[in-house]
């Protein structure tokens, strides 16, 4: 069940996002949390999402569980009960899952694509078509490089990013002439709690150093910042933005286009 926390006042500045309503996932932490601090840098009243408490003063919060995706319609019903809609979705919310060829799980199957697959189409479905009916509209769907790029026990996660990046330029046809551009962002390494692994940061160890930032994999030779993804995300769901659409942008310091 979704919970909406008491909406507070919002200061609205003059920008790029100036009186537009956002809708964030995954805004607890991380990445979600760093797009909704630039979306509201930018003028935009940003509902923030998450399964988890949402801290920052700053917005109002709808506390959700993605899995559920049978109250996802309920919820935009009531997200969209002032009548002054949706204008900015930002699906920034995901998990991983490890899948073990040799023991499959159907439970952990069906709970990766629910949160990362599942919950962001039908958002993106109900959101953007009530988006296009207004006349203007921005998508934005955080992916990962593992879309293109496998590994070990990834095989929910990839599989659910891969198909998300479809699904963006499938949204981006359907929506296009109602004024909706829907992008990706697929960020690769960043240094966020879903980079914890066995409770060490992966981007701060001897192996990470040696693989990727010694060795040239990643030209740029650090890790990503939260902030890294969110100025990008931040202007593909401007007013700045007029014509960009159905495009996936890697933000992973040039990793993806080493050997």
């Amino acid at each position: 069940m979704s919970t909406v926390g008491r909406r507070r006042t919002v200061s609205v500045n003059a920008g790029p996002h100036a009186g537009r309503r956002a809708l964030v996932t995954g805004a607890a932490n991380g990445i979600g949390r760093a797009i909704a601090r630039r979306l509201t840098a930018g003028g935009a009243t940003v509902t923030a999402l998450d399964v988890e408490p949402v801290t920052d003063d700053a917005w109002p919060a709808v506390r959700y569980d993605l899995s559920e995706t049978s109250g996802l319609e309920a919820l935009v019903e009531q997200l969209e009960l002032d009548g002054a809609g949706v204008d900015i979705l930002v699906n920034a919310a995901g998990i991983q899952g490890h899948f073990d060829l040799a023991q499959p799980s159907a439970e952990v199957l069906r709970h990766v694509l629910a949160v990362d697959l599942e919950a962001p189409l039908l958002l993106a479905s109900l959101l953007g078509v009530r988006m296009a009916d207004r006349g203007y509209g921005r998508i934005l769907n955080v992916t990962s490089v593992h879309a293109a790029l496998g590994e070990r026990g990834g095989l929910a996660y990839d599989s659910a990013k891969a198909a998300l990046e479809q699904a963006t330029r499938t949204l981006a046809i359907e929506l296009g002439g109602g004024g909706v551009l829907c992008n990706a962002v697929a960020p690769g390494f960043v240094e966020t709690r879903m980079a914890v692994v066995d409770g060490v940061l992966e981007t701060r160890t001897r192996r990470f150093k040696e693989l990727y930032v010694r060795s040239g994999r990643i030209p740029l030779q650090r890790a990503a910042e939260a902030e890294d993804i969110a100025g990008l995300s931040s202007w593909l769901c401007s007013t700045d933005n007029t014509y960009v659409t159905g495009q996936v942008i890697r933000v992973d310091g040039g990793m993806s286009v080493t050997l």
